[in-house]
């Protein structure tokens, strides 16, 4: 994990069962080293002390080299310890007269032990057994009698566990263990270098995972939404499996031993449960042809990730959850980087189509009217050429200011304007473009409306007289504007040939970009035949 021998071995909250192993370590040398100091002759007494004290001694000694040598192990022998541990003691209190033992003291340590590998719904019972353990103690006694200890043995024992007690306690209740992962996870991600994220995602995620455990040989499995396939990342010697992903996307975070058959997960606050190898584990370890494997998982709303890391045993808790801040913190990066790249994407697009459909409502509309003007003059029809060429330059002039406003638009949606005055120019100005009858009927009510309410059914209105002239040769259109509750109602209708495809995606007339307009300005468009006559009836809110 790139941690020092000393890192390893320092005592942290952060490695709360470390921490056990070494206090237990550290008491037993003070019981030996006191015992021996301050023997005395009490025959086969102190004899049993002696042996018992050195038991203790071996018994933590074990504990320590064996849990350093793998995690499995150490979560196997942990129970097992701590009974025997306590079984020592209680002999050692036995043989040094329970009631006046100097070793008395160190039963809350065996106390807490016992409590550390029992259900918490049980603390409770460990705390009154210990109660009745210890006054049951000063009935010894009367079954029999024991020579007392040295006094001076008492009074440096005192001390030593004082001392061991303000150590433990300052080291376990310094900085909570949620801060000390915090910190670590930051560390790492403030000394390490994470590329920035481009289409391809697996080299970012790679490079967390290696600054997350600190291994070469990684590999990961993601998929940046729920109903998109899982994509493979490895490292340059690893190659995807050929087989489903089924078990690899299924590893949780945790520890995998294939020799010894063995998978520790760990839950979300820390606590680590050892279990048989399982079928991620199994997945995993044969991907990495390794023994020993670390799986980190991460799910972020629709982002799920499996990483794996071919590590060497000892990793222990710390190590572990380390691993998983710093490849959530990197996971919650790309994805954060992700979303805005796709917000862009999505601003790009939705640009592109107001373009479309300006360009379309305005500007392919008026060169459709200007062909429809000069028409007749081309067909060689008696007509006055002077007045053509004028409604085609004011047409060019009309149309010269609104591609200013497309390229450069200038909206206040706050501004308000009065939509009768808006359309009564536009119903004009169509009227003289294509040389139809043009009306608007206003009915009595407040029809007042924001200026991009009003800018958005000026060109809506534009497309329906062209689509009403060009396909369906009407010779006249009527208006009418009304209000509607808290929504205002336009309603055109035409004399020309009655088509009901008028605002379908296929046939005569397609006018999709009409039904987005109006839709994105959450109104609604209904087409209806009333007496031969084609009427489009469009409701939109009046902000």
């Amino acid at each position: 994990m790139g941690l020092s021998s000393w890192d390893m071995r320092a005592l942290s909250a952060l490695r709360p069962w470390r921490t056990l192993d070494f206090t237990r370590l550290l008491l037993a040398i003070i019981y030996a080293v006191v015992s021996f100091t301050f023997s005395s002759a009490r025959h086969w007494v102190e004899m049993a002390e002696h042996v018992l004290v050195l038991l203790m001694l071996l018994l933590a000694l074990s504990a320590v080299y064996l849990s350093s040598r793998s995690w499995v192990t150490d979560m196997r022998i942990r129970a097992p310890v701590i009974c025997l541990d306590t079984l020592l003691f209680i002999a050692l209190l036995l043989v040094t007269n329970p009631s006046n033992s100097p070793y008395f003291s160190g039963s809350f340590f065996v106390a807490v032990e016992v409590a550390l590998i029992v259900r918490r719904r049980f603390h409770m019972l460990v705390a009154l057994v210990a109660g009745a353990v210890a006054i049951g103690s000063t009935w010894f006694d009367d079954i029999a009698l024991m020579p007392s200890e040295p006094e001076a043995e008492r009074v440096v024992l005192r001390a030593c566990y004082l001392a061991v007690a303000i150590l433990v306690t300052g080291v376990l209740l310094g900085p909570r263990r949620e801060t000390l992962l915090e910190h670590e996870g930051d560390k790492r991600l403030l000394h390490g270098e994470l590329p920035t994220p481009r289409s391809d995602h697996g080299p970012f995620l790679l490079q967390a995972l290696r600054l997350a455990t600190g291994a070469d040989a990684v590999a990961v499995l993601f998929r940046m939404a729920s109903h998109e396939p899982p994509r493979f990342a490895g490292s340059d010697a690893l190659d995807a499996p050929s087989a489903g992903f089924g078990d690899l996307l299924a590893a949780g975070t945790g520890w995998h031993d294939r020799s010894q058959n063995a998978s520790i997960s760990l839950s979300d606050d820390g606590i680590a449960a050892l279990g048989r190898l399982s079928l991620g584990g199994q997945a995993w370890t044969a991907v990495l042809e390794a023994d020993t494997v670390l799986t980190v998982r991460v799910t972020i709303g629709t982002f799920e990730a499996v990483g794996a890391a071919c590590l060497n045993d000892p990793c222990h808790e710390d190590n572990a959850a380390i691993a998983q801040r710093v490849f959530e913190s990197a996971c919650e990066e790309l994805t954060v980087r992700n979303s805005l790249d796709l917000a862009h994407v999505i601003a790009g697009a939705r640009e592109r189509e107001r373009l479309q459909r300006e360009l379309h409502d305005s500007v392919l509309q008026a060169l459709a009217s200007i062909r429809f003007q000069i028409a007749p003059l081309l067909g060689g029809q008696p007509v006055e050429p002077r007045l053509v060429v004028e409604n085609v330059d004011r047409i060019a002039k009309d149309q010269i200011a609104t591609i200013r406003w497309i390229i450069n638009p200038e909206v206040d949606e706050e501004d308000f304007a009065y939509l009768p005055e808006t359309l009564a120019m536009v119903v004009r100005s169509l009227g003289e473009q294509w040389g139809i009858s043009c009306n608007l009927k206003v009915e009595d009510g407040n029809c007042a409306t924001s200026a991009m309410i009003g800018r958005e059914l000026s060109f809506a209105v534009r497309e329906i007289v062209a689509n009403a002239v060009r396909h369906a040769r009407a010779g006249a259109v009527d208006f009418v504007l009304e209000p509607d509750g808290n929504r205002i109602a336009l309603q055109v209708s035409d004399d020309g040939v009655p088509n009901m495809a008028r605002l379908g995606s296929s046939g005569a007339v397609p006018s999709r970009s009409l039904m987005r307009r109006i839709q994105m300005l959450g109104g609604e468009v209904f087409l209806q035949n009333i007496g031969g006559r084609t009427t489009i009836r469009i409701t939109v809110p009046r902000k």
